[in-house]
């Protein structure tokens, strides 16, 4: 049997990093965390145009050359900004992967936060500035593509756990439209239409997507 295990895989080595958090002392520390709070209130207020290493520094009340101590470019900053949402989605694939109960369970609970979060303005804010950057920046985009490469594989070796019968390739499909899924419902829930009439009923819509997605024997379908 397949082991249920997954693992994040490491950041790309193509942009520097800056200071090590783990290595700084309390004012450092410090003064890291509070660029990171400036430069994702920079990015909600004023969109991605307007996001600049000048901008944050500015915000922030400190030089250029000590904002690149700690974050030597704009996309460093980035990752700082998403990679606490992005982390939380695959500690929380990693929980179900590893959890001693069903498959199905496991799977029924990343739905339910993957509902929680498509109402969550800021965050479904944050990934649309950060995905209109990756569609021009290389490095965005790298660090977007190893993101969701990631994720799409963790949910792949789930839903294989959930119905056996799902091939490799049907796995990763099936994994691919389930996040398509769940960033569409980002979009309508999260990003200022969630008062109209329309999506309700949106999420019992959702899990029955999902339900047709992963439990289709795919095995008596034509080949073509």
């Amino acid at each position: 049997m397949e082991q249920r295990s997954t693992r994040k895989r490491r950041a790309s080595s193509a942009a520097p990093a800056g200071a090590d958090p783990e290595t700084l002392r309390a004012q450092g520390l410090r003064t890291r965390n509070a660029i990171v709070r400036v430069a994702r209130k920079l990015l909600l207020e004023s969109g991605s145009l307007e996001f600049s290493l000048r901008a944050v520094a500015l915000g922030a009340g400190i030089s250029i050359s000590n904002l690149q101590y700690y974050f030597p470019t704009r996309q460093a900053v980035l990752r700082a900004i998403m990679a606490p949402i992005i982390d939380a989605y695959l500690e929380d694939l990693k929980c179900a992967l590893d959890s001693s109960v069903s498959p199905r369970e496991s799977l029924d609970a990343l739905l339910e936060k993957a509902l929680t979060d498509a109402r969550n303005a800021k965050d479904s804010a944050l990934w649309w500035h950060f995905i209109s950057l990756a569609s021009t920046d290389p490095e965005c985009a790298r660090m977007f593509d190893e993101w969701y490469d990631t994720l799409t594989r963790g949910i792949a070796e789930l839903l294989r756990a959930v119905n056996p019968k799902l091939k490799t390739a049907d796995s990763l499909h099936a994994a691919s439209l389930l996040i398509a899924l769940a960033d569409g419902l980002a979009l309508q829930l999260g990003a200022g239409r969630r008062k109209r009439d329309y999506p309700r009923g949106l999420d019992a819509a959702f899990r029955a997507a999902v339900n047709d997605i992963v439990l289709r024997d795919r095995s008596t379908e034509a080949t073509g």
